[in-house]
């Protein structure tokens, strides 16, 4: 399927580029306009933080066994069962602990809500019994542990941009200071602190201790492991007011990024269902923009023909006997360009055990088998977080894996990023070429959304155009000679975070160029916010 059916979009690391106080910068295409040159003009705005492409991650973690009450444990059942109806969303996803002295993980993963009901969560809840003393440690070191699992097979782009929510329900004090045998390895500075043969007390000293730190070390996931957010939820459920437990329960709540959350039972079902289980919601600013026309190599002083778009040009592929219209001529699912970078034969069938050809996890245009070949993650589109994409870099001829923000191949003064965002050799050190050639780029402030995201005005000069032939498209009609195909990209992050993983949107227009003088459509080409299409 060819570009105009394409949704695929970029989700990459950000930095500042020449950035303004306003975090905006300007580039300058000084060259000449043309019908060899389009420009592109119009508004972006940042995406809304929601859906699949912001997950949210909700644990819960509800007492079970002797001494709860059945009216508490008929309300968790019955929030776990309206879960299905009011989350029939993939974005968001549940796991469930149930815990007495012990933890145990009823889901211990991270599953769709309709999956609850498939797994009878709410009826292994409520089959679920014990008797002893209560630990509240052992549920937060079972989330601890549920939630880094998550964090490590996920896709690092996701992760940054996901909230992890633990929800402990407390119903009783914790006593895990008394029951060493079931909860070891308690903080060395908190078991010092037990000492009942002195003094009672001395149990409630250690407790909230112990209880502050293993709530921290959930809430350390989040830099460890660069996750969006991580924080704890503790709600206590109260018959009569226990100053013990709402000192407990409040060190948790301060650990945990929160406030106590404190209901009877008769009301903890609504206090459920009233959670917030939002998107994580920071502010987003516009970071990078990239142009590329995909149908264009830039090569020492030239601008050449790349018909399919593999980053080999036309001319080479006719040199080396593949096909300049197929960006696969083997059809083994790895592209041409990859093949020939790789020492690899593009006309003979290579077969890469253990990936999919038709799977592209991070949604960066090159295919999981594509990316073992190469060496670079298939999770994450800019593998070596220089903000560069993988796959433009394969076109650009730079390395995915060695990040070159800093790097100047060809020693003209100009970093290869930069070449790279001015679609120019870098390679070549054509300075008049470059000055003639080099995408220039604009963008100010633009009124914001009605609901408070950022908008800019964006401009974008001086994009070379070339005429490919014909082209044969399958089982579409042919591709018209002289037809271009411009990608946009734009990516957003926070302000404080210029490095880290961010969001893509992108943008596609189709212009023809037909030497030396028509270019449909002429003018500049419109972009508007509805243009863009956000990554997952």
């Amino acid at each position: 399927m060819r570009l105009r059916l394409l949704c695929a979009v970029l989700l990459v690391p950000l930095v500042f580029i020449g950035c303004t106080d306003a975090g905006l910068y300007a580039t300058n295409g000084r060259g000449p306009s043309g019908p060899d040159r389009a420009e592109l003009e119009g508004d972006v705005c940042v995406p809304l933080a929601s859906g699949d492409s912001f997950p949210v991650r909700v644990l819960f973690a509800f007492p079970g066994g002797a001494g709860v009450l059945p009216e508490v444990e008929a309300n968790l059942s019955a929030s776990l069962q309206s879960l299905e109806t009011r989350f029939s969303f993939p974005y968001i996803r549940f796991s469930l602990v149930a815990y007495h002295t012990v933890a145990t993980g009823i889901v211990g993963q991270f599953v769709e809500s309709s999956d609850l009901v498939s797994l009878n969560a709410a009826q292994k809840y409520e089959a679920y019994n014990e008797a002893g003393n209560v630990s509240l440690r052992a549920p937060l070191r079972l989330a601890e542990s549920i939630l880094s699992g998550d964090m490590q097979t996920g896709c690092r782009g996701l992760v940054a941009r996901t909230r992890y929510l633990v929800v402990l329900v407390i119903t009783d004090a914790d006593r895990s200071c008394s029951t060493p045998a079931f909860n070891t390895g308690i903080l060395d500075d908190c078991a010092n602190q037990y000492r009942p043969q002195d003094d009672p007390d001395t149990e409630r000293l250690c407790a909230t201790c112990e209880l502050r730190n293993v709530t921290g070390q959930v809430r350390a996931l989040e830099d460890k492991y660069r996750a969006g957010e991580v924080s704890v939820q503790p709600i206590y459920v109260r018959t009569s007011p226990d100053p013990l437990i709402v000192e407990e329960a409040s060190a948790i709540a301060r650990a945990g990024g929160t406030q106590l959350i404190q209901t009877d039972p008769a009301s903890l079902k609504n206090v459920l269902n009233s959670l917030n289980y939002a998107s994580l919601q920071r502010e987003l600013r516009l970071k990078r923009l990239i142009a590329l026309n995909i149908n264009a190599l830039a090569r020492q002083g030239q601008l050449l023909v790349d018909s399919d778009s593999d980053g080999l040009a036309d001319e080479d592929e006719t040199a080396r006997e593949s096909d300049p219209f197929q960006p696969d001529s083997d059809g083994d699912g790895i592209s041409d360009g990859i093949e020939t970078r790789m020492g690899m034969d593009p006309l003979t069938f290579d077969t890469i055990h253990g990936c999919n050809p038709l799977l592209d996890t991070d949604f960066d245009r090159v295919n999981d088998c594509e990316e073992r070949v190469i060496g670079t993650d298939a999770c994450i589109s800019d593998s070596d977080g220089d903000t560069l994409p993988d796959w433009v870099e394969l076109l650009a001829g730079t390395n995915p894996l060695l990040p070159e923000d800093l790097t100047d191949s060809d020693r003209d003064g100009v970093p290869n990023v930069d070449e790279v965002t001015a679609h120019t050799d870098p390679f070549g050190a054509d300075l008049s070429w470059r000055d003639d050639h080099a995408y220039g780029y604009d963008l100010s402030p633009a009124p914001p959304t009605d609901d408070g995201r950022a908008c800019y005005h964006v401009r974008i000069r001086n994009v070379g155009l070339v005429s490919p032939p014909v082209r044969p498209n399958p089982p579409y009609s042919d591709i018209p000679a002289g037809r271009n195909d411009l990608f946009i990209y734009v990516q957003v992050g926070r302000d404080n975070d210029p490095r880290g993983t961010g969001i893509g949107s992108l943008a596609s227009q189709e212009v023809t160029f037909l030497p030396p003088a028509t270019r449909d459509p002429e003018g500049v080409l419109p972009l508007t916010p509805d243009d863009f299409v956000v990554g997952n």
